[in-house]
């Protein structure tokens, strides 16, 4: 039987051992970008957030603030696209520890190649996404996109990417892209079914999804996916990340 794209994660547990050591990541979509709004797909373009991001920003920072959260983070990570990297410093400055902030391009949104730029609604983009993506819930992950990445390649990077991330601190921010995040979604789900739907599922800008990754075990759970904080009242309150 192929490998499903959804166990990379998951399945690092060695099963019947103990947790030990863990990290609580916040993984936080970038803030709106003018290509959002165009419904153009940016990939690993470098556009900025707008002002409309930059508010969104500001807002998931007043949440996480209100939440008791920033006062614990340990440091802030995100994709060295500047549209993560801007959210990040936002929040960034609105930490009480001044926590160190790191910038990593295995955080990445999707390499689209030639589709980045095309509008999402376009039908030739949408036909090739749907078959790339079909591909990749099914365990095909050599299917990629032309002059951009496979997904064996997207999928190496961005678990290493999170597991960086976590060996940060006990309580860390990470600001990418909603592939990464729909995508790490579809990695922990526990059947085809679920990760179908969890990639389908509405990512708001500026949502929050909290993982939490223990060390000893090199496993990723996950807690609450697409959280969008300036609506939905908070996450879960959760007090042992220090």
């Amino acid at each position: 039987m192929a490998a499903k794209c959804f166990g990379t994660l998951s399945q690092m547990c060695c099963g019947g051992r103990e947790g030990g050591r863990q990290s609580r990541i916040y993984l936080i979509r970038h803030g709106e970008t003018v290509w959002n709004a165009d419904r153009r797909i940016q990939g690993q373009l470098d556009i900025d957030i707008n002002d409309t991001g930059m508010k969104q920003a500001q807002g998931v920072a007043n949440a996480l603030d209100q939440l008791g959260i920033l006062r614990k983070i340990d440091a802030v990570a995100s994709s060295d696209l500047q549209r993560a990297s801007r959210t990040a410093d936002i929040i960034a400055a609105a930490c009480e520890r001044s926590p160190p902030r790191s910038l990593d391009p295995q955080l990445r949104e999707i390499g689209y190649g030639k589709l980045q730029g095309s509008q999402s609604d376009n039908e030739q983009s949408k036909l090739l996404q749907q078959s790339t993506f079909e591909a990749w819930i099914n365990g095909d992950l050599s299917k990629g996109f032309p002059e951009g990445e496979t997904g064996a390649e997207f999928f190496e990077r961005i678990v290493q990417g999170l597991r960086d991330a976590a060996r940060l601190g006990k309580a860390v921010v990470v600001v990418a892209h909603g592939g990464l995040i729909r995508w790490s979604a579809a990695q922990m789900a526990s059947s085809q079914e679920e990760a179908k739907r969890l990639v389908k599922s509405p990512i708001v800008n500026c949502c929050c999804s909290t993982l939490v990754y223990d060390h000893d075990l090199d496993l990723f759970t996950a807690e609450e996916w697409f959280v969008d904080l300036q609506k939905a009242g908070g996450l879960k309150a959760k007090d042992d990340t220090g």
